[in-house]
């Protein structure tokens, strides 16, 4: 979610999200957040954030999720989730967790994370559905909050892999960000590590398109895909590290464009999906309600070291 700034209630239906990794192999493992988002056009303009947004909060959270922690994240090579679980039902805590907190994006985002069912679930017909709404919401450190929203995290992979994500989001409400990201690990060197903006909205007010990005300590940049982001769509990356890394973009299987990627051989990413509120995505809308829905997960490749 590194790039531009959304709008206030935006749904976001993410229906396939697939993530293969370098050698392609598809198996359960986990994730977490990581970002580059791309709109994905070659003559797209750059969405201008020079920096990916905050995977964590710049504070301690405000309580910890409610999802079982991964005891052995490097024990699969990748992962496949078709979400399809009983309606009302959570994502499979063995390759989610469900981070929470109201201090995030270094404090400028105005929601919080939650966990429990409350702002995430199954529809009953295979999709993971996240919703951003406003509601007042207190953490567990007094953070008073006027919006809810969701933030999922997988690990991933380390070195070469790629990500494929089918999704639609519901339509442009200032100040709703839903995105689909990868970022770097460890966190607190996310700009020499790197983040993928695979697929986030809301930046560019009346020109509303989904956008990519790359974020390293080297370079930034990104563009916007020239489809309806309320419509089906596959959205995907694969990446190289190493001095030579790239960052190769795609929707619907037709190639948008490539950046450089040039961070450490082997470095860890995370997938992350959320609906973030405010911060660059602008002052929220009164009656924010927007809806990310993703029908499926896939990834495959190395899987990062524990």
């Amino acid at each position: 979610m590194g790039i531009g700034s959304r709008t206030a209630a935006v749904a976001v239906v993410l229906v396939n999200t697939a993530v293969v990794l370098g050698d392609g192999t598809v198996a359960a493992a986990r994730a977490r957040p990581a970002a580059v988002q791309d709109s994905g056009r070659s003559g797209a303009q750059d969405s201008g954030r020079s920096g990916a947004q905050d995977s964590g909060p710049s504070g301690a959270r405000d309580h910890r999720s409610s999802a079982a922690r991964f005891s052995r994240p490097s024990e699969a090579r990748g992962f496949a989730d078709e979400f399809s679980g009983p309606e009302g039902g959570e994502p499979d805590p063995s390759r989610w967790e469900q981070l929470t907190g109201c201090l995030w994006g270094y404090r400028a985002e105005r929601q919080c994370y939650t966990s429990g069912g409350r702002n995430v679930r199954l529809d009953g017909d295979g999709h993971l559905v996240i919703n951003a709404r406003r509601e007042t919401y207190t953490g567990d450190h007094g953070v008073r909050r006027k919006y809810t929203s969701a933030r999922l995290v997988s690990r991933v992979a380390s070195g070469s892999g790629s990500v494929q994500v089918r999704a639609k989001v519901s339509g442009w409400q200032r100040g709703a960000w839903p995105a689909i990201w990868l970022h770097a690990d460890p966190l607190r060197r996310q700009r020499h590590y790197g983040e993928i903006d695979l697929m986030e909205n809301g930046l560019n007010g009346a020109r509303w398109k989904p956008e990519y990005h790359v974020h390293t300590d080297r370079f930034s940049g990104g563009g916007a895909y020239d489809v309806d982001a309320t419509r089906w769509h596959v959205y995907k990356v694969t990446w190289t590290t190493g001095p030579s890394g790239r960052a190769r973009f795609y929707v619907d299987g037709r190639f948008v464009r490539s950046f450089p990627y040039r961070v450490p051989a082997r470095s860890s990413v995370r997938l992350i999906l959320n609906v973030a509120v405010g911060s660059q995505a602008g002052r929220p809308a009164a009656n924010l309600d927007s809806t990310l829905t993703v029908d499926y997960v896939r990834t495959g490749g190395r899987a990062a070291p524990r």
